[in-house]
């Protein structure tokens, strides 16, 4: 059998098509990934500081409403 060289390249460039898809695809998981935790992340922060209205600056617009 003889070597072909024009078989060997267009096997290696579609592996690195493959490679650079597979990148592009665990970079955009990753991003997914990212975006998910960082909204978990805001809403716990929210229900926690939502158990301390006083750390809003509510405390003060409520007081203002009660004297008059």
């Amino acid at each position: 059998m003889a070597f072909d060289p024009d078989y060997l390249s267009d096997s290696s460039s579609s592996n690195n098509v493959r490679r650079e898809r597979r990148r592009q695809e665990d970079k955009r998981r990753m991003a997914y990934r990212r975006a998910i935790e960082d909204y978990r992340e805001s809403q716990s922060l929210q229900a926690t500081i939502c158990d301390f209205p006083e750390l809003l600056g509510q405390t003060d617009h409520h007081r203002s409403q009660r004297l008059y």
